[in-house]
Order: structure tokens, then sequence, then C-alpha cells
């Protein structure tokens, strides 16, 4: 805990009056919920030693006024415009109270449809969608949290289409994460290829096919990771509670499936404080997992809830959401390699005994404190279990617990081993995780390196990976380590969907985890993502493909010139070549600057003011050859239309170890540099003095289109949560 930004992420949301420590929240959580000294104790020390955290409401409100104990809550949206606005009215209250919502808008009239009462038409879904979008905007969320939204409409409403579409545009509904609810109907009808069928009409009359539906869902995962999908009849088939109706809504992030009015009570077990030398410490875990669930139950007696409704509908079936978190460093610290059937065994086995064991301590509690009121006709009815919760287990993003944690998120393999933090005082640094530095000088000392050599060997490793995210390529490290330590990026995509499939099968409630895909992923592969996880009995899933979200706006105004084309013309493939011909002279400037590790000159010449040669020589310790090489490929993108902001946002993104432990270096690393100076070229600057750079139009590793709202640094959007994670300030999307 002596992390400056878990500290500022502790000041920023979890402390209250007179707190100046972890150890005091951890302290007024457990007061506010252990009912015996002996419990108290239990719950103080859980949390302490980082084994469990609960959700963050929970570490925020207990034992305060307020009281809101729960993560996120789903509402009913009906068809009428006083509950369309009780709807509204109650999210507010929710957002105010630091919680998110579930909506499913298919009970609402599809647009055109009659409204009987005004002689009108009905707006439809979409169009109610902007005003709760609207309303949660205006409002913060105790002042520590912004409202977090999930929006669904099921695959058989009319508005399907105008669903699907509504966020192809950066910005629209930010405050919503959509997903389309998909029947076995459905997802048989793509299996067999049947896509040409009718599958509905929309209210003007016209049909609308399987296939429209099909390819509008792809379209939308592969440029911007929206809408996700969920699987209606593979939800209800688990649905504990069968008598009070289907289940057509989940949270935000989707992996708590719930009824009207119900909340999410969550808590996540930390499984790499729980490894030993020879495995798995699995009496402890036992011990921490009926701890948990003791906790969880009390959260729900302790809670105070926003709406009546809710506390109704949430002590009716008193489910809670005991997950993980820390399951990849677990897995690092066995060497059991994520994407291996061996890895796929051990969390088998380690999400079995824990679902095992949550469902006797909730057996226990059951004959001990009583069942959940909607007991009578549940599937735990059926079995002859007297059961306290009517469901135990989920799977939770994490994003904001597992940095206090420090470990990794949920589920979610490792995202970078080694990457770029910026401290309260603006100061800049890498971090690398600390068991992939471990094994590595452990490796490297192993090749017989010693000494300054090991250092260099290193750093080398870890600037590479702080640079490309990847250990995959530098072939000196043995296969062994490669293969343990591979990234988020690194895992096929089918490895992804089959680690989320086997979690699932023995999780009572969804998962939170998010199906990666490289940049270069097709159309075809995301839809094969799509069907192997309906067959694979997953209950939703949420694809990213990498950096898809930073150019979705120049893709769709591509798409918008070919609107008026008679014919549609095939999607290219590969970026068009412009005729370009180079005059036997051009415009250009040389500058003089200074990197981590060597001094640059960099020529760019322009041709009627654009960006079209660069020319780069090094002086000092820098290669001479990779600085030729950048040049010339930054020269070529350049004369083949590639806009020179492309090469400047991507450049600020690049970092390196010289760089930053240089403090005369006027860049992150060379290519940072050479991207400065492109940008100076272009918009006619100068350098005032070598040693006081100028130039603030770059940020280093900002991303203009996902900033965090909160500090501005880049968000993540490689574990688990849709609206993306900040590893600098711990905002998430819903938490």
């Amino acid at each position: 805990m002596a992390d400056s930004v878990v500290d500022s992420i502790l000041a920023a949301r979890y402390y209250r009056v007179g707190e100046k420590s972890f150890e005091d929240v951890c302290r007024r959580v457990a007061n506010a919920l252990g009912e015996t000294p002996e419990e108290t104790k239990e719950y103080f020390e859980a949390m302490m030693s980082l084994e469990f955290l609960p959700n963050s409401p929970t570490l925020m409100n207990a034992g305060t006024p307020l009281g809101q104990l729960s993560a996120c809550f789903t509402l009913p949206v009906n068809d009428s415009l006083p509950e369309i606005f009780d709807a509204i009215r109650w999210g507010a209250i929710i957002h105010q109270s630091g919680g998110g919502t579930g909506y499913n808008f298919s009970h609402l009239r599809p647009e055109g449809s009659p409204v009987r009462s005004t002689d009108g038409v009905a707006s439809g879904p979409v169009s109610f969608m902007r005003v709760f979008n609207a309303a949660t905007d205006v409002i913060k969320q105790g002042g520590r949290r912004r409202g977090a939204n999930m929006g669904i409409l099921n695959v058989w409403h009319k508005d399907i289409m105008k669903f699907i579409k509504s966020k192809a545009k950066e910005g629209d509904f930010s405050n919503f994460n959509i997903s389309v609810m998909v029947n076995d109907e459905f997802m048989k009808a793509v299996a067999s290829g049947d896509l040409d069928r009718e599958w509905l009409k929309t209210t003007d009359g016209e049909t609308v096919t399987v296939r429209e539906i099909w390819d509008g869902i792809v379209e939308g995962v592969w440029k911007n990771g929206e809408p996700g999908i969920l699987f209606y009849d593979t939800i209800n088939r688990k649905n504990p509670t069968p008598q009070l109706g289907d289940i057509d809504t989940t949270n935000p992030c989707g992996e708590q499936p719930l009824l009207p009015f119900e909340s999410c009570v969550l808590g996540s077990i930390n499984l790499a404080k729980f490894i030993r030398a020879d495995g798995v410490n699995y009496d402890a875990l036992d011990k921490m997992t009926r701890m948990a669930v003791r906790f969880l139950d009390a959260v729900i007696t302790k809670n105070v809830f926003p709406i009546e409704q809710i506390k109704e509908a949430t002590n009716r079936t008193r489910k809670v959401g005991l997950g993980l978190m820390g399951v990849h460093d677990a897995m690092l610290m066995l060497r059991i390699p994520y994407d291996s059937e061996a890895g796929r065994n051990f969390c088998e086995e380690v999400m079995a005994r824990i679902n095992d064991v949550a469902t006797e301590e909730s057996e226990r509690l059951g004959k001990e404190k009583g069942t959940f009121p909607a007991y009578k006709g549940s599937v735990w009815d059926k079995q002859g279990k007297i059961m306290r919760n009517a469901a135990l287990t989920t799977i939770a993003p994490t994003g904001t617990i597992s940095l206090l944690a420090g470990c990794s998120s949920g589920i979610e393999p490792v995202f970078s081993y080694a990457y770029t933090r910026r401290n309260t005082v603006g100061k800049t640094f890498i971090m690398v995780h600390p068991y992939f530095e471990s094994e590595l000088r452990r490796v490297i000392a192993g090749l017989g390196f010693t000494g300054k050599e090991a250092e260099a060997k290193r750093d080398e490793v870890i600037s590479h990976v702080h640079e490309t995210g990847t250990v995959q390529d530098v072939l000196w490290l043995p296969d062994a380590f490669r293969a343990v330590f591979k990234t988020a990026l690194d895992i096929q995509w089918k490895d992804h969907v089959l680690m989320q499939a086997v979690f699932q099968k023995h999780v009572h409630a969804s998962i939170s985890k998010t199906i990666n895909m490289p940049f270069s992923a097709t159309k075809e592969q995301v839809a094969d993502a799509v069907l192997l996880a309906w067959k694979e009995g997953i209950k939703g899933m949420t694809l990213y493909r990498t950096g898809s979200r930073e150019d979705v706006v120049l893709a769709l105004e591509k798409k918008e010139e070919k609107k008026e084309e008679p014919v549609a013309a095939a999607e290219p493939k590969v970026v068009q070549q412009l005729p370009f011909s180079r005059p036997r002279e051009l415009d250009g400037r040389t500058f003089l600057a200074q990197s981590g590790c060597c001094r640059l000159y960099i020529t760019v010449n322009t041709m009627n003011g654009k960006p079209m040669e660069v020319f780069i020589r090094t002086v000092g310790a820098g290669c001479e050859a990779s600085s030729n090489a950048l040049g010339r490929s930054i020269s070529t993108g350049l004369q083949n239309g590639v806009p020179y902001e492309k090469f400047v946002k991507q450049f600020a993104k690049v970092s390196c170890i010289s760089a930053l432990r240089n403090k005369n270096s006027e860049g992150m690393s060379c290519a940072d540099v050479v991207g400065k100076c492109i940008e100076l070229a272009a918009t006619n600057q100068a350098i005032t003095t070598l040693d006081n750079w100028t130039v603030q139009t770059v940020t280093p590793g900002a991303k203009k289109g996902n900033p965090c709202p909160e500090c501005g640094e880049p968000l993540d959007f490689g574990e688990g949560c849709n609206m993306g994670i900040c590893k600098h300030c711990g905002w998430s999307g819903c938490s």
C-alpha cells in the first residue's frame, strides 16, 4: 500500500472524514458489517491482507450515513411516458448514490408505432435512450463516481437495426454500454447458414433478415467493440428463480444478469495470495470463501438501498457475486501458460472448488438464518438445498480494487508487463510486473549473464516490452519463458473464449471478460468468436479489437462518402497508393534534438506545406540503421496518403528506458522526438532552444478519443470493462 498511485486512489475515492490509511478504511467497513467481535476481526484481516476485497461502493460507503453498498442495479423501462420517466428518476437517484444501472428497452414500442392517447407515433427505444444518456451526463455520483449504464435490446425488437447502429459514431451514447440480447433461435439460424431467413418486419413493413442483423452486430463489434452480445436462453436456463420471471437485463459490465430492481453485491478473492510452491493452499482458500459468503450476505442486510423497490427485490433473492482477481498472477507464479489446456484445467479446478464451498456455506447460513424469501419454487427448492442466497458466484472486472490489491484484474490475462505510469507530481516512470521481472532475472542469470551484462539484458527486454507489448519476438529468451509470459494480445481469441467458458461452467451468474483481438482481426474472426461463445455456453461476451476505437470516426466518414454511389463498393483491403511523383526539389527543415541515448538531426521535407519525406541521422550512441529505417517507413507512409498526424499520435505513445532516465531528453523516445519534429514542420513552429522544447500540441501517451474523464491519461480497454479502466487514477466505467 506504499504505492503513490494507490495512495491517490484511496484519497480520491475511499477515504472518509478523518481517515488517513487503508487500515482506517478496512476498520470502518469491518465495524459496519461484523455482528460479533470475532466476525469483525475476520472481515478486517481479510481486507487488510488484500486476500479479499468487496466492490468499491462497500469500501466507500459502509459505516457512513449514505450506506449504499451495491455496485449496480437493474431498472425496468415500461411502455408508458410516466413509467419511462420513473425509470429516469430512479436512475438519477442511483447515480447520485454511487451506483450504475442496467436497462432493457425492449418493452418500448418501436419507432413509428401509433400512440392512441395522442393520435401520434412512438419515438422508439433509441430516442428515449438519448434522454437517459443526457440525464446521466449531468449527474455526478456522490462526487466520486460517474454514471454508467447498460442499454439492452432484444434481437426480436423491430428497432434492432437502429439500436445496433446507435453507437457507430464515436461519442454517441457515451454513458452507455449497449448489448443485443439474442436467443437460441437466432443463433441457430446463423450457425446453420439460414441467413436470408426473414427475421422480422419493421413498423414500415420492411423485411429484416437474419443476415442484416448478424452483419450489423459483427460490423459494430469489429469497428468499436459494441454492441456486446448476451445469450437470452443460456441466461434463463440457469435462472435460479424461474418462478419470478425471465431475466432480460444485466448490470453495466454484463456479469450480473438480474431481475428488475435487483442489485449487485460483489466481492473478489485475490487468488495470487493463496499460491504456494506446491500449488494452491486450498484449506486457506476454502476458509476465505466461507468468510466472503458471510461478508457479502451481511452487505445485503446492512445495505441502505436508494429506493424501496430495490430493497424488496434484492432481499427477495439475496443474490451475491463472489468472484476472483489475480488469476493470471497465480498462473504466472505456478508457471502455467494462460492459453494452455493445463491453464484451463487449473482454472476450472479452482472455480469449481470456490463455487462448491460457497454453495455449502450459503446452505449453512440458510439453516442458521433462514432462506431467501423467493426460495419456494426456485431451483434450490427443487434440489432440496436450504439456501440463504439464490446465487453465489460471478466474475466482475475488479478494475479499481485490483489496483488496490496490486494484482491482475479478474480473470483477465496481464495486458502489459511494462507500462508507463504518471504519479501525482507528473513524473513519468515505467512500472514492471513483479513476477515478470523476477523470473526474467532468473532466466537471464541461467543463460550465463552476470553483473552489468545481465542488467543490460534486463533493461533491453523491459524496454522492448514497454515499446512493443510482447516478448514473443525476443527469440534468445527460452521458449518456456515466452510461453508463460504472454499478454492479452499475445493470446489467440479462441483461447480467450475457451477460458471464459471454463469459468462459466462453475459460476452462477456471468463473467466480465474481454475477448481481445489484434487490430488486424477480420470480421469473419469476430463472427466465429461469437458463435463459439454461444456454443460453449457463455452467457454474454465483450469483444474488443485493439485500437479500433481510435480510428472508427475516420472509417465511418469514408463509409458515409460512399452512400451516394449507386453500387456498393467492396471494402478496400489495402491503402490505395496515391500518384506521388517527387519533384527534383522540396522545401525542408532540419531540427537538432536530444533523445534519451543520442542527438538527432531530423530533416522533414514538405510539398505544398505537407510533410512528404523524413531523414534521420544520429550523433552519439543511437542506432543509425534503425533511424534510417524509421525515416524510410515514415516517408513511404506520407507518400501513400497516411496523414502526418497519425505518425505524431502513434509516436507519442512510444517510450524507452533511456529517454525516461535522461532528464535532458526532449521526448519519451527517439520516435516521440521525430514525431514532434514532424509536427513542427507541418505547423511551421520552431524549437526556441535545445534545452527548452516549446511544443505543447502533443501529450505523450494521450489518446484524444479515449482519455480518462478524471485525469486525462489513456484508458485501458483490455481488462473486461467496455467503458475502459484507467491505470493511473483508478477510474473505470463502473467503479
